[in-house]
């Protein structure tokens, strides 16, 4: 039996959690080039006239490998290959963050998608390009990570919050077709640590990996299974909090407050376009009049044409 899905957005809620909680330790784990300094507006102005969010913004220091210089980032997770559509709302992105910080910008795009799959250049104008940088989280990577991490746990090392987080990031970006054994070799990892975590990291890899079995397994005995295993090894305050209560009621205050915005934002362009239609109209009403007077001038011409033949033949 197909059981019915308990969460929406599954992706962008297990992404938001990790960054929320350890913005610092999340861009590092994931090999985000740069230093992690500090959050900033996600908020984007559309050139259609709405609001969007960014999946994460922050400012990051250079790392004097691949970043220089201060840069304002933003960092997209991405689970499908990106399309004309949503390469024109990074190239929003772009300029926002140029507006907000007045910083050089990096977009990147985190995926376990290969690059060659996306649409990776926007070139608005010969001086205005926007191209994000591809972190490579595919099938190879996943697979270190998942190697690199059973070492540790089963030797009984320390693991750092940067360990921890990528059991997070293991589901999170494994590959659908990986997806089913991955998770069910990140639940049994876990199963063996999270006795061990303090009460944040806990909750927050309970969530995540909650989150992905939910996005996952279909089948609703497997599912079960799973879950039980879960809830069997985490604590009963970790449980309490999860739920997200605090992050989808923030996600439907951020859509709340900005419906009258991206309403109101409609509603200029269609008064725009009515305003427009009404100067249309106008001149149509204006070419007609001076249609009338010149199809009056012509019956007046035809009048005196007709009067001056009649003379002309003497009548």
């Amino acid at each position: 039996m197909i059981r019915k899905r308990k969460f929406a957005k599954h992706f962008d809620l297990a992404h938001s959690l990790m960054f929320n909680a350890y913005p610092s330790q999340y861009t590092k784990a994931l090999g985000v080039p740069g230093e992690y300094v500090k959050r900033i507006n996600q908020r984007v102005h559309l050139k259609n006239g709405s609001t969007g969010k960014m999946d994460s913004a922050y400012i990051a220091d250079p790392d004097d490998k691949i970043l220089f210089e201060r840069v304002a980032t933003a960092l997209e997770h991405q689970s499908t290959p990106i399309n004309d559509s949503k390469l024109s709302k990074i190239g929003d992105y772009d300029i926002q963050l140029v507006a907000d910080e007045n910083l050089p910008t990096f977009i990147v795009i985190a995926s376990h998608l290969n690059e060659e799959k996306s649409k990776n250049l926007l070139k608005r104008l010969p001086s205005d390009i926007t191209k994000p940088y591809f972190l490579d989280l595919g099938e190879e990577n996943i697979s270190k990570r998942l190697n690199s991490l059973s070492r540790k746990i089963n030797s009984n090392q320390h693991l750092n919050i940067e360990d921890a987080l990528n059991l997070g990031i293991i589901v999170l970006y494994t590959q659908r077709t990986q997806a089913y054994e991955n998770i069910e070799k990140v639940v049994n990892l876990y199963l063996k640590v999270s006795a061990k975590l303090e009460f944040k990291i806990e909750y927050i890899l309970y969530s995540v990996i909650t989150i992905m079995i939910d996005a996952y397994f279909d089948d609703e005995n497997k599912y079960n299974e799973l879950i039980n295993m879960m809830n069997d090894n985490t604590s009963k305050e970790s449980k309490e909090k999860f739920g997200l209560e605090e992050y989808l009621l923030e996600d439907i205050n951020y859509m709340k407050e900005h419906m009258e915005e991206n309403l109101a934002a409609a509603n200029n362009t269609i008064e725009e376009q009515n305003n427009e239609l009404e100067k249309q109209n106008n001149k149509i009403e204006e070419q007609n009049n001076e249609l009338e007077k010149a199809n009056g001038k012509i019956a007046d011409l035809e009048a005196e044409i007709q009067i001056l033949k009649e003379k002309a033949n003497g009548k």
